[in-house]
């Protein structure tokens, strides 16, 4: 824990001055200003957990930097390379999530310190929650806080469900596969056991309601990368940004980094079991640079 606040904390403060030299003006911060900074559950947001009011108590530069300080510490935890570090940060998910004043970096930053900080990992749990299912302690902590927040807010897993209505816009940058690839994600998530990268990159394609920025809670994968692959992959995040010039089936093709990140991670897999075969039957594997995380939460 000390070595984790050691980290942390510094990292937090760094960062949160970097925010306060972004003014969340004009188009930057939209969802921040109209959604986040409220303090109260608006349309907006009526899916969300119900601690998503908190947020509006950070402030901006907090949220700013608890988004780069958790991006920071994900790809330390990963043991990330320069250039890896480096192509993560350039990805077009973290551009997007700080443009926009979104909340996936506060999850980001919660993932870094599981089990503790499973209330922040779980403040956006579409993908974060995925996570949990690595291991038996963030399951755990995922079951206690989902009975205390019951106990607090009442049924509020219900509410999850409004995302349908949202989906049902069919904004050109809603790229969800719902429910169409659900078959193919069972059996990613089943191929992913153990591996918390893995399990949220499948779990990506399951969401109902998806925009390319949600995909930065996995870019801290790119850490596991080889240095040109990870370069590779980062200028591969920006091919939605083409919908611009060629029009919007360009923003389907955000769906390539996640695909290529874990079928690379896949692969890594099958070479430690030695077949497919092997892969198929193979007890729940977590990844060297993910077994002696150097500064996780004991």
């Amino acid at each position: 824990m000390r070595d984790y606040l050691v980290f942390a904390l510094p990292g937090i403060v760094i960062s949160s001055i970097v925010g306060m030299w972004i003014a969340p003006e004009g188009l930057m911060g939209y969802d921040w200003r109209h959604y986040f900074s409220l303090g109260q559950c608006t349309y907006g947001t009526s899916y969300y957990p119900p601690w998503i009011i908190l947020v509006a108590y950070l402030g901006w530069p907090v949220l700013v930097g608890l988004t780069l300080s958790g991006l920071a510490l994900a790809l330390y935890q990963r043991r990330s390379t320069p250039i890896a570090a480096v192509s993560a940060c350039l990805t077009f998910p973290v551009f997007w999530v700080l443009f926009l004043g979104q909340v996936d970096g506060v999850a980001l930053f919660g993932l870094t310190g599981l089990p503790w900080l499973i209330p922040l990992a779980t403040i956006k749990p579409q993908v974060s929650y995925l996570a949990c299912l690595a291991n038996k302690r963030y399951f755990l902590a995922l079951i206690v806080w989902l009975a205390i927040s019951i106990a607090i807010w009442g049924l509020w897993p219900l509410d999850i469900l409004g995302i349908a209505e949202f989906s049902a816009w069919q904004q050109p940058h809603d790229i969800h596969l719902w429910p169409w690839w659900l078959p193919i994600v069972l059996v990613m998530l089943w191929l992913s056991r153990g591996d918390v990268d893995m399990l949220m990159l499948a779990g990506t394609f399951a969401m109902p309601y998806l925009h390319p920025y949600h995909y930065v809670l996995v870019v801290p994968a790119l850490a596991r990368m080889g240095q040109v692959t990870a370069m590779l992959l980062s200028a591969i995040s920006w091919l939605p940004v083409l919908a611009n010039w060629y029009g919007d089936w360009c923003w389907y093709l955000g769906h390539l980094f996640p695909i290529i990140l874990w079928s690379n991670l896949c692969i890594r897999r099958w070479r430690f079991a030695g077949s497919w075969r092997a892969l198929v039957v193979l007890q729940s594997w977590v990844p060297r640079e993910l077994a002696g995380q150097r500064i996780d939460i004991p």
